[in-house]
């Protein structure tokens, strides 16, 4: 010992072959943790993992091939994302149900909220959101669908968070958005006076095992659907995925369980703090009535509904039923001998009574429906277990009109225009009014061409319409197109055959015609031309002197017409010139 301190003081001392053989292991192990650290890094950084400032944008699922390329962006859709605001307050969220598939359930299943302010059905995808009828009240048996629970329910806003059953890959992001606005336009039919917000569809974590086909990229490119769905529809879009995804792109593990789907508690808390900071706000309460709202009734897992106590009828209790025209506008009310009135009363009505009442539209209005859903314009209320308050609904009525009339004619080879009129002026007409021939859709827009290429016996129907919350206002035109008709064969043509029928002679200065007559009544006329005279000789009635004329005449043979002739007068006769012999003159003779 002593002589082994002093070696360690003078310098160090050689290694023993175990000593040696350590250090090599130790080297070797440190080789190899520096090659594993360099490989996961390369791995890492290849599968977007590192840096989340790197700017990758794409991570690899744990316990998948699934890559998940860009995320959500919301600063695309403008003032339909709701932005941040001074927190609205627990009022806030006590205004407001819940309404959704398992995630929104949750809310009920951990305390948050009261099964009043939660609407949900899990396992729901959004394509049976009309449909399924698994929502009960206290006192009623009948089963009601989303929208038509909430008409009884009468919230003064709705958040709607749908999708997570959809997120599988069978179904496109259009076919998705397309079903979630039937969905919405379903709670508006229903239900009009309540805010709807469209709440993203939350994210799933990158440990999503349980559920291996469910896909981030899927979500994202639900939530984009949805939000420009919200955009061109009136929606508000409440981005709950801004404090739910992580900076990995998927949901923060801390609010999911492991390797599920779905919410924690903390997560829920998280999404209802979040909407009472991005509040919709600056809406009017538009609810015409707050009362006698059911209340919910829980189901079992299986879908029965559970039993309540059977209550205690020893004493029998009495009802008010309470009748409204909505804002005292479009109609009247009556029942019995009360007409024209816009509000009913009937108080201390027991449960065997019955209360009927008609909601009548003024001109120019219909009734649309009561607040409760009834779409029964005189509705019959007996068996009643609970006081019953309502409100008729009237609206402008809609009209429908072709321009060019209600009925026409034309013919085969025609191109005949029909135009729309739209009573309401707000009705879009390119988009909204739909034309049908014979009850087959042809176009939609203002105006439509039918180009006529078949004529038959009974008019065409040609339709405009133009359906409002799931009614439908049409105006019809009953155009006839005639056949040509059937041309008659050809007449055997007729050969005429003319008999002399009368006669005129013609004159030495008349002329004359025949006329010749048909068996078939066709007459017709030749002429004869007149004969002239038929001239005899000259006879001398007067001869002519000199220096007298004379005259002569002849007759016509025929007509003995005498035509008379002057013959001119003779020429006097020379005179002889008397002549004088002079002695020249017998000069040349005698020479």
């Amino acid at each position: 010992m002593p002589q082994n301190r002093r070696k360690s003081r003078g310098g160090s001392a050689p290694l023993t072959p175990k000593q040696k053989q350590a250090a090599i292991v130790l080297a070797i192990c440190a080789l190899v943790l520096v090659i594993t650290i360099a490989v996961v890094s390369v791995v890492v950084s290849k599968a977007g993992g590192g840096d989340p400032q790197s700017g990758s944008t794409s991570q690899t699922s744990s316990g998948t091939s699934q890559v998940v390329t860009g995320g959500f962006d919301a600063s695309k859709y403008g003032d339909a994302v709701l932005g941040s605001t001074d927190d609205a307050g627990k009022s806030y969220i006590d205004e407001t149900i819940f309404v959704g598939d398992s995630n929104t359930y949750r809310y009920y299943q951990y305390d948050l909220l009261e099964l009043d302010q939660v609407v949900a059905v899990e396992g729901l995808g959004i394509q049976n959101f009309t449909t399924d009828k698994s929502i009960y009240f206290k006192g009623d048996d009948n089963g009601y669908s989303i929208p038509d629970a909430l008409a009884k329910m009468k919230p003064r806003r709705i958040i709607v968070m749908m999708g997570t059953n959809n997120a599988d890959g069978t179904m496109s992001a259009s076919d998705f958005a397309s079903n979630y606005r039937t969905a919405l336009e379903a709670i508006k039919t229903a239900y009009p006076y309540t805010d709807i917000i469209v709440a993203a569809v939350p994210p799933i974590p990158q440990d999503h095992s349980s559920y291996p086909n469910m896909s981030m990229e899927t979500i994202n490119q639900f939530n984009d659907a949805l939000a420009q769905m919200c955009a061109d529809n009136g929606y508000k879009f409440l981005n709950t995925n801004e404090i739910l995804v992580g900076s990995d792109g998927y949901g923060k593990a801390q609010y999911f369980l492991s390797g599920d789907i779905h919410l924690k508690k903390d997560a829920l808390t998280a999404v209802m703090e979040y909407a009472r900071t991005h509040a919709y706000l600056g809406t009017e309460d538009r609810r015409p009535d707050t009362s006698n709202i059911p209340e919910r009734r829980k189901t079992g897992s299986t879908g029965t509904v559970t039993t309540t106590p059977t209550p205690d009828t020893s004493t029998e209790k009495t009802y008010t039923a309470q009748y409204n025209v909505d804002k005292n506008v479009g109609g009247t009310l009556t029942s019995g001998d009360q007409k024209g009135v816009t509000s009913l009363s009937f108080k201390d009505l027991k449960s065997s009574s019955s209360v009927s009442v008609t909601a009548v539209p003024a001109d120019g209005y219909e009734f649309i429906k009561w607040s409760d859903g009834n779409t029964n314009a005189t509705r019959t209320d007996k068996d009643f277990k609970q006081n019953v308050n309502v409100t008729a609904m009237f609206g402008a009525k809609l009209v429908v009109s072709i321009e060019q009339g209600s009925s026409g004619e034309a013919k085969v080879g025609d191109s005949v225009r029909f135009s729309a009129s739209v009573s309401d002026k707000s009705i879009d007409k390119d988009t909204m009014v739909v034309w049908t021939l014979d009850g087959v859709e042809k176009r939609v827009g203002y105006s439509w061409f039918f180009d006529v290429k078949e004529a038959r016996e009974e008019p065409y129907s040609i339709k405009a319409s133009v359906t409002v919350n799931g009614k439908t206002y049409s105006a019809e035109y009953k155009l006839t197109v005639k056949p040509a008709p059937t041309p008659s064969p050809s007449p055997t043509p007729h050969e005429h055959k003319f008999v002399e029928e009368s006669r005129v002679n013609a004159t030495c200065t008349e002329a004359g015609k025949v006329i010749y007559k048909c068996s078939c009544g066709e007459r017709k006329e030749e002429a004869i031309a007149a004969l002239g005279h038929d001239w005899g000789e000259w006879t001398v009635k007067t001869p002519a002197d000199v220096g007298v004329e004379g005259l002569q005449e002849r007759k016509c043979k025929r007509c003995g017409y005498t035509e008379t002739q002057k013959i001119e007068a003779l020429p006097a006769p020379p005179q002889s010139t008397p002549t004088t012999n002079t002695g020249e003159d017998n000069k040349d003779d005698t020479q």
